[in-house]
Order: C-alpha cells, then structure tokens, then sequence
C-alpha cells in the first residue's frame, strides 16, 4: 500500500516569512526558516530516488554517504549514490557554493551555514554556504519527512512517499547555539553524549559545553595526574556508597570525532579557580591549607579552592590544559570562574605575598591575575578562554569571552568593552530550575541582545546557551528537564522571530511530540504539570483554589492532610471543581499515575490571617531574581516552601527588609509571625536580628521588640523559621518589620566572606 505525505506551511508575515500559498496540512519546522516559498507540484520518493554530489568537492562525499545511511536504516530502499554530478530526475544533489548570495532584501554578511533547499517536482537540491549549511539543510529536509522517518526500519512498508515543492532560504540569526550539560554532579555516560549530539544537531544547535570537572567529580582522564580520576572521578555518598565515573581520553576522542560529523564544536570546561575540590581531594598540594579532604558529597560552593599564590598551582593547571588541547579541536576552553569564595586567599601567606608582589589591592584583583595568567597560557597554544562573568571583578582578561549567568548585566559589561559574550541567565536559560520558575513560554521570550546594549556592539553577542546542572537530575530525569525547552530555545537562537508567536510555535512543538518521542526522548511537560489558581477572600476568611493541569486529559489528586496524594492513599481526593479552604494549612496536589517513584507534589501552603491582602511597602526592592509580586507577597496568605525557587520568597543581597503593613483602622493584635528561609549550600541565612515597630499614623514608629536569632545556623539542611512576636491584645494600625541580613557568610561557612541572602515571606498578623 502507497502512503502519500503532503505538507505545507502555515506562518505569520513577516519580513523574513513568505507565506505558503496552497496549503491544507502545516509545515512544522523547528527552529522555524528565515524564509519559505510554497510553490505548486510534488516530489515523490521511491526505489529509484539516488543522491547526487558535487564530485568536484570531496567533504560532500561524506555527507551524501550521511544522507544515504539515514535514509536506507529508516526505510530499507536503496538510495543509490549516483556516479555522475547531478541526474536530472528523481534526485537529491548536494552541493557547495562558496559564494552563496541571500535571496532578502537585507544586505547582511551571509553565515556559513546558511543553505538553501528547494523541492521540485523531480529533484531536490540542497545548497549550502558550506558543508555545515548542507548538513542543515537536510536536517530540514528530515522535518518534513514525516515522524515515523525516524524510527529506524519501522517505516519499510512506506515504498513511495512525497514531499510539497517549495523553496527555503535559511540561516542562523547567532552563531553560538549551545546546551551546556554538567556531568559531574551526575555521570552521564558515553552514549547518552552521543545520542545527545544527535538530538541538538536535529534542532540546529552547535555547541556542546561540556562541563567536565567540579567539586563533586573530575571526569576527564588527565594521564600526567592520574588519581584526578582514581581519586576525584568517584565521591563517597552520605548513605556510604562510591558514585562515580569518569571519559578515557579515548570517550573523548569519540565524542569530539563524533559530534565533528554532526557540525557541533565541543567545548570543554576546566573549572578554575573555585568548583575544583575533587582536583584537591586528589592533589591537596593544590589548595592553601594542603590539608587531605574528600571529594565533594554534597551540593553548594566551597572555601577550597586552587591556591593562587603557589607556582605549582600553575604548573599542575598548564600540564592539564595541555592534555586537554591535544583532545579539543574547539578554539575555546571554558575556564569557570564563577563562586569562588576568597576566604583561603585572604587567610593564604602565599597568596597575600602574591598579591603584595604583583600589586594587587584586594582578592578579586588576585582572581583576575589567576584567570589572565591562565588566558596567557591558553592564547600562547592557540586557545580562546571563556568565563562565568565572576571573571569581571577585579579586570576583565584581554581576550575573554563573558558567559553571563547572574541575569545579563555580564553580557551588557562585556561587550561596552568590546569583549564576545554568550548570554545564558538564570531566568530564562537554566533547565536544571523546575517549570513553575522556567517554562516553555518563558523559554521562547528570550532575547539574546540585552536592553542597552548600542547596534555597534550587537556584533560581540555570540548568542545563548542552555544549561543544564544535574544536581537534582541523574542521567534518567535530563530528558524531561530539556525536553521540550530547548525546541524553544534553538528558534530562539536561529530564526529568533521578533515579535514572536508563542501560540503558533506551540502548536508547531506539539507536533514534534512524536518525534521526540521516535528519536529517543522522554520529554518532559511545557508548563508546570499542576498551577495553582488562588482567589484570597478576607472578609469571609478563606481561599478558592483552583488546580489547573498542563494537558486536559490529566487527572489530579489533592490532600489536605499532608499525605501524599497518590493512587492507594484513601485521603487523596479527586479534583473536581475549585476547592474552598477556610483554615490554615497545606494543599498538595499531583497528576493521578501509578509509578510513584516519579510523581511530583505540588503544594501550597495557606494561612488566614488580619493582613491578607492589605497595603504593603517595602523599603528596597528585592533582587529581580527572587522578586516574587513584590512587597504584597508578604500579605498574600501564601507561605513560601524550602524550595525558594518556588516563586514566594523576596530575596535580598544587599539589602536589610524594611516593611510597612496598614491594617486600615487600628486593630487589637495578639501575634506575629515572619517567615525566613535558611539554605547553607545557596548561601541564604535567618535574619541577625527581626525588629517590630508600631504605629497609628504611618509616620511616628514606636519599637516594640527585638528578637536575636537564635535557631542554628551551621547546619546543612534547608529549613524554615518564625520568629514569633506577642503582642498581648496590643492595638495598632501599621506594623514595621525590619529584618537585619547576615552580612557575609560566617567563616565556617563554605562560602567564607562572599555574600549572604536574606529570605522572608509572609508576616503573619493575628
């Protein structure tokens, strides 16, 4: 039986589209072309189709052979090389042209893989800038082949099949197209890497950040220092078992062969001067104190790091670069950079005596020697380094390229001073942060050129990266966390369409389920499985909560009594209709499945208290990463979770909390409640000290108590607190709070001297 697949394009006008004209059924191409052109007729497959190539340039050779492989594996028809240039029909011809001319009334300088694909009714040619254009062209070509293409030899009884004739002029909008995977935290192994590669070159991204070594793990062989894999490649759990692994420089060379085929440049990143306690656990020689300590166990940032004031320091980073160079063809080393805490080098003789040797004031100047002696090395063997954009304090390195992670103040700094930057911030670009704070619609607003920056110097945005750090995700949770965002993304950074239509690229990603689904993936969701729709009544007293599900058909169960809402509990309830709550306490709620090793709980939870929904100000807004909605947050009768990514928390740097509630009328109060957050690992600590004014105009605040902290600070687990305020029946119309920060990390903290965090939500008025 003949199956006939015809396809077309449904797309928006703009400038860079052209729209199909006969169309019924959409092209659902991900990243979206520049430009595509429907024009009448088909092309039909069959047993007789060959591929053709330019004979004259023999790289093509190895793509035609690419094309054949892809094509016979998936539907067992011959798919001849042809031995001539170009046969005149039933063909697809390859081929190069280095003087490739846009067909757009832009006069743009044209990237290297741009390409042009045009179906006809008897021949399909793809033509590229150079080999990676053509590579990207059939990438196309193999979206508009339908799904089932990608499930090898499932598809054989498929003997003819057709294509629209159409023609497609494309090209990337940024030439850094990337997904950096942490695989310390994590081991993923070597064919999970490869599938990876094949995945990202589907979408036409083409750049693979390999971070290789942290505080958890060193994972690349080094054969000059042995024991950085016998001793740092393998941690010792809290439960007593060894994790771990590590890539031979053989893996290495497999991969970075490998991903060469797929036009992907691997980038391999060396942390340095901080992450780097597996190196010390291996070589303790490497740290100031030279004392034995273990590989990491456990996640955050450490005080250990590289000593800056020892040459041998040097000499041991050089001899590791030097091995990684011979592996990586890529031009660049990512060096790390990033939370490097400066308590050692403060307390270090060697390096105080560096910085009074090399006149330096103060420790990032130190950080900004050891990163622009390391860049030395790197450009005398021919290599660019790129950095965490930490590596601005203290002086930029002279031929650094920024990665901008803290939001994207480091991209705008980096290139006002003519220095490349890959902007990746935390807000739209961190897969490892759950749904509710990052999701696919979040993704798709991202724009690469940040706010500020002059046209001159759009030049020196390379473009993004996701990242994707494993401390919450082995190797079996990465596809859910990546999948489907980075569709997202790789548009994004191709087409990078402005205004963009988030309506109509979902609806193209829904298509590209069922290829995910054929190429191995096990996606995750597009928005938070369950999003709470909370209405505050204060008056009665009471919330109506409804739960929305990401997809229609899921089912939701809901607890009120802190049980797990699963299959099997006779106190999960079925969501049927908006839940009405009228006292404090906790509502958690997830999709009905039977495998509970993944369910998923989200919660909230509620209290009812006088200031729901009253006028609140704060004195310094928080930091816009942790901006929750702002001052009324404190009044919602919501109370954040030990998750502080949970979109509750205000959070403050380098700020006290400074907040004034009215109560509207003077009001009898018996307590307050203010809720902290303490996190050691992110460096969020209780508050020194919470202050309580009163007052009945709003002007005149009398003190009324302060209260010390005194729960324990030095512990590892996350918690919550209330510092508790009684008032004895005491009347007031406006409450101030002020919550006193820790100033700098304490010094038996990991992150000694760097900058602590404040974390409130709601006060509580009763």
């Amino acid at each position: 039986m003949k199956k006939y697949i015809v396809l077309f394009f449904i797309i928006n006008i703009s400038p860079l589209w052209i729209l199909a004209q006969q169309s019924s059924i959409a092209i659902q191409i991900i990243p979206a072309p520049q430009q595509l052109i429907r024009s009448e007729g088909q092309f039909f497959f069959n047993e007789h189709t060959q591929i053709a190539f330019d004979q004259a340039n023999a790289e093509l050779k190895n793509t035609a052979l690419y094309l054949q492989h892809f094509l016979q594996e998936a539907t067992h028809l011959p798919f001849k090389i042809a031995t001539k240039n170009a046969p005149e029909n039933n063909v697809i011809y390859l081929g190069v042209a280095s003087n490739f001319v846009a067909n757009t009334s832009e006069n743009k300088q044209l990237s290297a893989e741009a390409y042009q694909l045009i179906i006809k009714n008897k021949s399909i040619s793809i033509t590229g800038k150079s080999i990676a254009g053509v590579f990207y062209g059939f990438q196309t070509l193999r979206q508009l082949l339908p799904a089932t293409i990608e499930n090898k030899g499932i598809v054989k009884s498929l003997n003819t099949w057709s294509l629209p004739c159409l023609s497609i002029f494309d090209y990337p909008t940024f030439a850094w197209r990337g997904l950096n995977l942490d695989c310390c935290r994590h081991f993923m192994d070597k064919a999970f890497i490869l599938h990876y590669l094949d995945v990202l070159a589907y979408y036409k991204m083409n750049k693979f950040h390999w971070h290789l070594t942290e505080d958890q793990a060193w994972r690349i062989e080094i054969k000059k220092y042995p024991k950085l894999t016998s001793v740092g490649a393998f941690r010792k759990e809290k439960e007593g078992n060894i994790y771990g692994g590590f890539y031979t420089q053989a893996d290495i060379k497999e991969v970075v062969a490998y991903a060469a085929k797929l036009n992907i440049e691997v980038i391999p990143e060396i942390e340095m001067p901080g992450h780097s306690m597996a190196a010390i656990a291996a070589y303790p020689g490497l740290s100031c104190t030279k004392a034995p300590l273990a590989v990491a166990n456990t996640w955050g940032v450490f005080k250990d790091i590289y000593c800056a004031g020892s040459d041998s320091t040097f000499i041991f980073l050089e001899n590791v670069l030097t091995e990684v160079f011979a592996l990586f063809p890529s031009k660049y080393i990512h060096i790390g950079g990033d939370e490097a805490p400066k308590y050692r080098w403060e307390n270090c003789a060697a390096c105080q005596l560096r910085m009074q040797n090399e006149k330096l004031k103060d420790a990032h100047e130190l950080q900004s020697y050891f990163i622009k002696r390391m860049e030395k090395f790197a450009n005398t063997n021919g290599k660019k380094i790129i950095g965490w954009d930490e590596i601005l304090e203290g002086g930029l390195a002279p031929n650094a390229t920024v990665q901008s992670w803290r939001g994207v103040e480091g991209a705008i700094a980096a290139v006002n001073s003519q220095h490349d930057a890959i902007v990746s911030p935390t807000s739209h670009c961190y897969f490892d942060y759950s749904l509710k704070s990052i999701d696919l619609a979040k993704v798709y607003s991202f724009n690469p050129i940040p706010a500020g920056i002059s046209a001159e110097n759009e030049k020196y945005i390379l473009g993004g990266e996701c990242n994707m750090w494993t401390e919450k995700a082995p190797q079996n949770l990465v596809d859910s966390k990546v999948f489907p965002r980075l569709l997202a993304l790789s548009e994004v950074l191709w087409t990078n369409p402005m205004p963009r239509n988030f309506e109509a690229f979902n609806q193209r990603v829904e298509s590209h389920y069922p290829r995910l689904t054929a190429l191995g993936i096990q996606y995750g969701f597009d928005k938070q499985a369950i999003t709470f729709s909370i209405q505050a009544n204060p008056m009665a007293k009471a919330f109506q909560v409804e739960l929305i599900p990401a997809q229609a058909d899921l089912k939701i169960l809901y607890t009120l009594d802190q049980s797990l809402p699963q299959i099997g509990n006779p106190k999960a309830m079925p969501y049927q209709k908006a839940i009405q709550l009228q006292q404090a306490g906790i509502l958690k709620a997830a999709i009905q499945q039977t495998d509970t090793n993944q369910l998923e709980v989200f919660s909230r939870q509620f209290d009812i208290h006088q200031a729901i929904a009253k006028p609140c100000t704060i004195k310094v807004k928080p930091s816009d990463s942790y901006a929750a909605n702002g001052a009324n947050s404190l009044v919602d009768g919501l109370i954040g979770s030990i998750d502080f990514h949970d979109g509750l928390w205000l959070g403050f740097q380098q700020n006290n909390l400074e907040a004034i509630i009215d109560l509207g009328e003077n009001k009898k109060i018996n307590s307050i409640q203010t809720h902290f957050l303490q996190s050691m690992p992110s460096w969020i600590l209780f508050p020194e000290s919470v202050s309580l004014y009163t007052s009945s105009d709003g002007i005149q605040f009398k003190l009324y108590k302060v209260i010390e902290n005194k729960f324990p600070q030095n512990v590892s687990e996350t918690s919550m607190q209330n510092f508790t305020f009684d008032l004895s029946n005491t009347a007031t119309r406006y409450i101030k709070v002020i919550a006193k920060k820790v100033d700098k990390c304490p010094e038996w903290h990991e992150a000694a001297g760097s900058e602590a965090w404040l974390f409130v939500d709601e006060i509580s008025i009763y």
